[in-house]
């Protein structure tokens, strides 16, 4: 309870002290805390600060919406770089920032757009600049939702697939393409991508007809699993082996790759074939500005580098004729291996040139099938297919593709381009004995066909291109035109004839005059701006269906009509009020610049402040009533504590005689009568009784003598409780009843010296057990029969009568269980003159009483008259 209190407390004092916090614009302060949150924040001097340059330096501003730049002297804060919307009015409440041409905040009140920024509403209407209330706008556009917002500073301007994003180093933008979607207008699709909307094309093949005019057919094979091996040159064997087509190896110096490098001896061809390097080239590459002339760059032994282009490898030795080489240890020319035509050493390894019939395979010469071309590389380690190549006199790599090549009907004439594949390795196309990626020109590939591999088929002579079938026209000869896959005469409405084929207009466009201009433009893009079709607008003008772009009013500075209330945004000064431009007549703080409202519309001052007030003076006043009711919690619970140690310690002898102590009617000896017994009595009577009662506990000082006379009767006049069980009171009522059966008995009247002696033989100044010491009035008993008593096992007191009778037993009012009474009648008192003791009887009472006044006992019956009203205890029977 205690934290919530001092946390209830410290918000009320958090709203109370608002003149603590300041908004600032560069030129003023108002005191008050910030309504919105598009502002900087100072908390070590509690100031909210507008969009400006602050010649402060002992500022430090941050936000998480405002850009903020810090020098040694100055802040500058800028504003927002994004578009951001609020679900309150003027900046306020919970906010969303336009991310990249996401939108959340459908229902936003306020709206701010930077410098250059444009937002689109559903019906295409444009807003630009600061809106701080969505209601003040025209009213044709004040339940309107924000569809799109960009930036006006591209150059071409995007299409409807991109969003311009402002240039953080330029002045210009650039556009931010949709996924499918390319170019610097995002007005082309992306590679993979066709049709007009850029639609993906099948994800199980390898390529397809794509772009704008494509209809998405597969024009390659279905998926390769050469990813799944990592396989550049070569057909997967697994999901981690790879064989490597002809001329190639795995290097995993260039790349983790398999199959990634022409082998040695070999080297790349412009065409991604390997081809063998000229004979005594260890290495070599393809030569600059060649697409299969190789040149050398190391030389087998014995081998000297030329510095001609082409580079080539000879010997510098002696001159020996074909056949033979010079031997540097005899100095005379031997003979060459048979397999040589030229050489530098007796090995078949050292020939310049083979033999006929016999090639260079990797610097051996090796013969060839003279059927086929096919090179022997039995004896070499390489893999794949190798066929002769006779104008170079070496055998050459299958192309890249192929698994097994051939020269068709070979002979010494046949030159290395008539070589024909017959099989293609995995994610090539078999197409008039080559391997390919896509089928040519012509050719199409069969639908279903293309599982890993296939073989491409010649197009119907209707077509000049087809896909899926030979009749299915991707272009048509002279003079028709290839529309949905059939040759029309003319093209179809947003389409232009190019090349046999009708291609869709420029994006955006309703309708062109060309492949890259428009000529009339749809609703949503209204605007036609250098061929292109766009959404706005510049910023002082609005869009007439009939004119084009026209001026707003003079007083707008952006507008959707031309008349003066249909403002959307106003110049510094000037507030929007349902469309128009009014003086903002801001006083004290002035205008709020680039934000449309005044600096007082972004502060909160007053009403925070007397709220906190009044909850302080509430919180004070509740915490006033707590402790008091937490304090007499407090009181009780001790009393009750207290009460129960009390009782803890009190016998049942202690606890009868303390409420005998508040039962003053008992030690009083006043109104002994049972509510129950007074049935018959009527209103007088309890009138009497009150003015009895009156009298008894209010005496005056003159009457002081009778009320000890009273005392004195009333000890002289106690008669014996009844014994009878259906009456519960302790003895005979006080006066003026008395026993109405008794008659003075003779023998009380001749004997009173008896009665006296028998009175004596009780003490009056007898005390209770653990009260205050006062003692029972003994009243004496009149004359009647005699009455049976019996108090077995209680303490008693006797007075015997001379003829041997027991007389009138006094009993301690302390008792903790009250005796058993005989039955008597009452009979009316003694009336004035009628003495019930002689002289010296009253005398000695009289010196009885004024003994009982010396030790007090008649103040304390006094004092405790005075509280009887107060201790009454009526729920108890006794009145």
């Amino acid at each position: 309870m205690t934290i919530i209190f001092s946390s209830t407390i410290a918000f009320a004092l958090s709203t109370t002290y608002t003149w603590a916090h300041q908004v600032c614009s560069p030129e003023t302060c108002l005191d008050g805390k910030a309504a919105s949150p598009l502002l900087a924040h100072d908390p070590a001097l509690s100031k909210y600060l507008t969009p400006g340059t602050y010649m402060d330096p002992s500022l430090d501003p941050s936000s998480s919406l405002l850009n903020i730049i810090k020098s040694s002297d100055s802040s500058t804060v800028s504003f927002p770089s994004s578009p951001i919307g609020f679900s309150g009015n003027e900046y306020s409440k919970s906010e969303d920032v336009w991310d990249n041409g996401n939108w959340s905040m459908d229902r936003w009140k306020s709206l701010y757009l930077p410098s250059t920024w444009f937002g689109v509403l559903e019906n295409g209407k444009v807003v630009w600049g600061a809106i701080p209330d969505k209601g003040q706008l025209p009213n044709d556009l004040t339940g309107l939702k924000l569809s799109k917002a960009a930036s006006a500073a591209c150059d071409p301007p995007c299409s409807s697939h991109g969003v311009c994003l402002p240039s953080n180093i330029t002045s210009g933008g650039t556009c931010q393409c949709s996924i499918g979607w390319t170019g610097a207008s995002c007005d082309q699709c992306q590679s993979g991508y066709w049709g007009s909307s850029c639609s993906p094309g099948p994800q199980d093949c390898t390529i397809w007809d794509d772009g704008r005019s494509g209809t998405g057919a597969c024009l390659g094979t279905k998926t390769s699993s050469l990813s799944s091996c990592n396989c550049d040159h070569g057909t997967c064997t697994s999901t981690t082996q790879c064989a490597c087509s002809a001329g190639w190896i795995t290097n995993g110096t260039v790349s983790p790759s398999l199959c990634n490098s022409c082998a040695a001896g070999f080297f790349g061809t412009s065409n991604g074939d390997c081809s063998a390097c000229p004979l005594g080239c260890d290495n070599c590459t393809l030569q600059q500005g060649s697409n299969t002339t190789a040149t050398c760059t190391s030389c087998s032994n014995n081998l000297t580098l030329s510095s001609g282009s082409p580079a080539t490898c000879s010997t510098s030795s002696g001159s020996c004729a074909d056949g033979t080489y010079f031997d540097e240890t005899s100095s005379t020319c031997a003979t060459c291996s048979p397999a040589c035509s030229t050489c530098t050493g007796p090995s078949p390894s050292d020939c310049l040139s083979c033999a006929s019939p016999r090639v260079n395979l990797q610097g051996s010469c090796v013969f060839y099938d003279a059927t086929t071309g096919i090179c022997d590389s039995g004896l070499s380690k390489l893999e794949g297919v190798y066929v002769v190549n006779l104008a170079k006199s070496r055998c050459d790599a299958c192309p890249s593709g192929c698994l097994d090549c051939h020269i068709p009907s070979f002979t010494n004439t046949k030159e290395f381009e008539s070589l024909q594949c017959s099989a293609c390795r995995e994610g090539y196309l078999l197409e008039d004995g080559k391997c390919v990626k896509k089928c040519d020109a012509g050719w199409y590939l069969p639908e279903g066909s293309a599982a890993k591999n296939g073989t491409c088929q010649k197009c119907d002579s209707t077509c000049s291109n087809c896909v899926t079938s030979s009749t299915t026209c991707t272009s048509c000869p002279a003079p028709l035109f290839a529309s949905g896959g059939s040759c029309r005469t003319t093209c179809p409405e947003s389409t232009i004839p190019l090349n046999g084929t009708c291609v869709p207009c420029p994006v955006d466009c309703a309708t062109c005059s060309s492949p890259s201009t428009c000529s009339t433009c749809p609703p949503s893009r209204p605007v036609l701006s250098n061929g292109k079709c766009i959404e706005h607008c510049p910023q002082d003008q609005y869009f007439d269906s009939t004119h084009g772009c026209q001026a707003c009013d003079w007083r707008c500075s952006s507008c959707s009509a031309n008349d003066a209330k249909s403002c959307t945004s106003c110049s510094d000064g000037y507030k929007l009020s349902k469309g128009e431009c009014v003086a903002s007549a801001c006083g004290d703080g002035g205008f709020a610049s680039g934000l449309g409202i005044c600096l007082s519309s972004l502060v909160t001052r007053s009403k925070k402040g007397y709220f906190g007030f009044f909850a302080l003076a509430v919180l004070i006043v509740g915490a006033g009533v707590g402790a008091f009711y937490l304090y007499v919690r407090r009181e009780r619970r001790k009393t009750r504590e207290a009460t129960k140690v009390f009782g803890d310690k009190l016998d049942d002898r202690a606890v009868q005689d303390n409420l005998r102590k508040l039962r003053l009617e008992r030690v009083l000896g006043l109104e002994r009568i049972l509510i129950s017994d007074t049935t018959d009595r009527g209103r007088g009577y309890e009138e009497k009784k009150n003015k009895r009662f009156r009298e008894l506990l209010l005496p005056s000082r003159r009457r002081r003598t009778d009320v000890e006379n009273d005392i004195e009767m009333k000890s002289t006049n106690f008669a014996p409780d009844r014994t009878d069980r259906s009456t519960y009171g302790y003895g005979a009522p006080p006066p003026p009843y008395a026993p109405s059966d008794l008659s003075p008995s003779p023998q009380d009247t001749k004997h009173p010296r008896n009665h006296n002696q028998n009175k004596n033989q009780t003490p009056l100044t007898a005390r209770r057990d653990s009260l205050d010491s006062i003692p029972t009035p003994v009243l004496p008993t009149f004359n009647s029969s005699p009455i049976q008593r019996s108090f077995p096992d209680r303490p008693k007191s006797e007075r015997k009568q001379s003829n041997g009778q027991s007389s009138t037993t006094i009993h301690s009012m302390s008792s903790p269980v009250s005796p058993e009474y005989a039955s008597t009648s009452l009979m009316p008192p003694l009336r004035p003159g009628m003495s019930r003791q002689n002289t010296q009887e009253r005398e000695k009472e009289r010196k009885i009483n004024r003994d009982r006044d010396a030790t007090g006992e008649f103040e304390m019956e006094r004092r405790l008259r005075d509280l009887w009203p107060n201790l009454r205890r009526k729920d108890e029977g006794w009145i």
